[in-house]
């Protein structure tokens, strides 16, 4: 299991941290003026492979970002899923070390509550179990992509991402009660397209439209970090209110789903999406009422 630095000046070329050396942080470029973002990848990821590579390239395109992958794929490979059983508290144990080499360091300290970590399917998890190991503080902000139904096969015992994990823990939920968690689990969480189901995952087999669903999160997350429209979601008594059309917000209860979300949100939202990118709709509020006046105006 490895750590690798990037940041605007080493986009290509990772930089390995060595926690157990504090010149390993000082001589890279690491700078604690600048946001930092630890990345879990889902199961069979890795720090070359998408959605890693892609989430890099749109948050440098914004700023200046450290950006840490984990990158545990050695510790669960295909086929075999028996891993999913001890290597997220393995993982999660070295992730800890990570935050409190980062906490703790001389020269280049950043406190947890100053990190925003965003995890994919069973790494979600993964940083939800990094509170249980956590000596001193709490992370700032934990994001959860759909996070998988599959950690608790087998005798897995441990506790889940929740809303204890971090000051603000924000869930979106793409493939709710099938590849992942329906939840809700966090402060907010987001549904989106209903939470279960993405437009565009039509596909030849149940095992490719399922497995689209899921991962289909990753994309809409990356695009909310440079989106001009935003996905703009918005709270609704029950999904079947939502799916019929019941749920009509006042324009001051949408939030932002994503990499801007407000850390006052607080509940369950639901936002809907184009089929293929761009996948933002924007704000909902004003365009609603207006076609809402004009059908009753027709009528």
């Amino acid at each position: 299991m490895q750590f690798f630095l990037y940041t605007r000046t080493t986009q290509e070329k990772g930089e390995l941290l060595n926690t157990l050396d504090n010149r390993s942080l000082t001589a890279s470029n690491f700078n604690p003026l600048h946001p930092t973002k630890i990345v879990v990848h889902g199961f069979g990821g890795g720090r070359n492979l998408s959605p890693s590579t892609d989430m890099r390239k749109a948050y440098f395109t914004r700023g200046n970002y450290n950006i840490i992958i984990v990158d545990y794929g050695s510790l669960v490979k295909e086929p075999c899923l028996s891993q999913i059983e001890w290597a997220p508290r393995f993982a999660s144990l070295c992730i800890t070390q990570l935050v409190e080499y980062l906490q703790y360091h001389p020269k280049k300290q950043v406190q947890p509550e100053q990190i925003h970590t965003i995890g994919y399917s069973v790494g979600a998890h993964i940083l939800g179990l990094v509170a249980n190991y956590l000596k001193v503080g709490k992370l700032g902000r934990i994001t959860g992509l759909d996070p998988t139904i599959f950690f608790y096969m087998g005798n897995n015992r441990s506790r889940d991402l929740d809303h204890t994990d971090a000051l603000f823990v924000d869930i979106l939920h793409t493939g709710a009660g099938i590849l992942g968690q329906w939840g809700p689990n966090g402060h907010a969480d987001f549904y989106v397209n209903g939470g279960s189901s993405q437009p565009g995952c039509a596909h030849d087999t149940i095992f490719q439209t399922l497995s689209c669903d899921h991962t289909k999160v990753t994309p809409y997350f990356i695009e909310s970090i440079n989106s001009r429209a935003g996905f703009w979601a918005g709270p609704c008594s029950s999904l079947f209110s939502y799916l019929i059309g019941w749920c009509e917000p006042r324009d001051t209860e949408y939030v932002l789903m994503g990499e801007h979300v407000s850390h006052n949100a607080r509940g369950v939202y639901y936002v809907t999406t184009n089929a293929k990118p761009p996948y933002a709709r924007g704000f909902p509020g004003k365009s609603r009422r207006l076609r809402r006046q004009t059908s009753l105006t027709k009528s």
